[in-house]
């Protein structure tokens, strides 16, 4: 993988694993926001789910049909 693009894969997944312990960490606290850490937690998984997408690799293009048959 490019270095660039991992050290933001990275630095995104840090984001996320941050975003999620703060929100569990909200989520314990007996004044703490339900709503704030819920949605907290909820922007982690998001933001994990888009760096694993990005992680995938891109599919083969599709031959297409006129050059696939050569008489």
């Amino acid at each position: 993988m490019n270095e660039a693009p991992s050290i933001l894969l990275g630095l995104s997944a840090a984001a996320a694993f941050a975003l999620i312990a703060t929100g569990i960490w909200l989520l314990r606290q007996p004044s703490g926001s339900r709503l704030k850490a819920v949605l907290m937690m909820v922007a982690g998984v998001v933001i994990l789910f888009n760096a694993w997408i990005n992680t995938l690799p891109m599919p083969a293009r599709p031959v297409p049909a006129a050059a696939a048959v050569q008489p």
